[in-house]
């Protein structure tokens, strides 16, 4: 029998073992089963798998490549420029076993699925798990169908049908928008000079952490080479960071840097204020002051009016009041 039974974390699991010799090749295959089917739901699908690896076997039918092919492809490729590399390829390995051995072509349902399982609050063996968040599933389809698209380009695969992946679209809902205020008590309660600086720097100029750690002061403004679209970026520098743009010198670490933030929207009353809101906030100061969407997208860096379209709804407020000036021309 192909199918025989294992424990798997405390729990059984039905496991699927081909092993023939065909036209004078020993081919082997295993495969764990998926959790919650009965044995004889398992034993249809194992004798299924058994007439696939034997059609492929004899040349009646083409090797079928999976999602876990086009992965492992794209990293042996592709890895070596990623910037994120570590964070990719951690995700990328722990949902492993949802993608491994799941058809490329075949992508509509699967995606549905994948994503309703990353939302569910238990694994597949029923235990106790943290959902994700639209963010976190948006990303990592995201890194499966930028495989799927390589193994396409490159011929790996007949046909992209990434277009039919169900993706979430992150949700703009985590921002949080603080003034002018809430940002000098976060810098006030910290002691370290350099934490200060970025703070201020950070809601002055809309730059990302990286960037205002990088950015080097010059006439025309803080010059950040190339950033996170691939393009050289110059950003105004504020009045009130003037001084900090000549004086100071940032040789604080990343690492550092979040610690002591942590540390300091705490004392301050803010737990909840990632660094990474000093952008959102600078963004919702300029579009306060009047600045619009496309102006602000540039002082942002964004490559597409699509990234700036999250601030969108903070433009709703002044509607009326742009409404109420049609017909006041004299």
């Amino acid at each position: 029998m192909p199918i025989e039974t294992v424990t798997k974390a405390g729990r059984r699991r039905y496991r699927w073992t081909f092993e023939r010799v065909i036209e004078g090749e020993r081919i082997r295959k295993t495969k764990l089963i998926p959790a919650g089917i009965s044995a004889a739901e398992a034993d249809k699908l194992g004798r299924q798998w058994d007439a696939e690896v034997y059609a492929v076997a004899t040349g009646a039918r083409k090797a079928v490549v999976t999602i876990g092919d086009c992965v492992r492809t794209h990293i042996n490729d592709k890895s070596a420029g990623w910037k994120d590399y570590k964070t990719r390829t951690q995700v990328l390995e722990k949902y492993a076993p949802e993608y491994e051995n799941q058809d490329a072509p075949d992508l509509y349902e699967w995606s549905v699925r994948f994503a309703g399982y990353m939302r569910a609050s238990v694994d597949r063996d029923g235990r106790p798990k943290k959902p994700m968040s639209h963010g976190t599933i948006h990303n990592t389809l995201g890194y499966l169908r930028a495989a799927i698209k390589y193994a396409h380009k490159i011929g790996k695969i007949a046909h992209d049908e990434t277009a039919k992946m169900v993706i979430p679209k992150p949700s703009d809902e985590r921002h949080i928008y603080k003034g002018r205020r809430e940002m000098l008590q976060v810098a006030m309660a910290t002691n370290d000079r350099q934490l200060r600086a970025a703070i201020r720097v950070a809601f002055y100029s809309g730059m990302r952490l990286g960037e205002v750690l990088r950015a080097v002061p010059t006439r025309d403004g803080f010059s950040l080479g190339t950033t996170k679209n691939g393009r050289p970026r110059i950003v105004p520098i504020h009045r009130k960071i003037a001084v900090i743009a000549r004086r100071v010198k940032f040789t604080i670490k990343p690492a550092r840097v979040k610690d002591e933030w942590q540390k300091a929207r705490v004392k301050a009353g803010h737990p909840e204020l990632r660094f990474h809101d000093l952008r959102h906030s600078a963004a919702s100061e300029m579009i306060n002051a009047g600045i619009d969407l496309y102006t602000v997208g540039g002082v942002l860096g964004h490559k597409t009016p699509a990234s700036t379209k999250r601030y969108a709804h903070l433009v709703t407020e002044r509607l009326a009041d742009a409404v109420a000036k049609i017909g006041n021309r004299r």
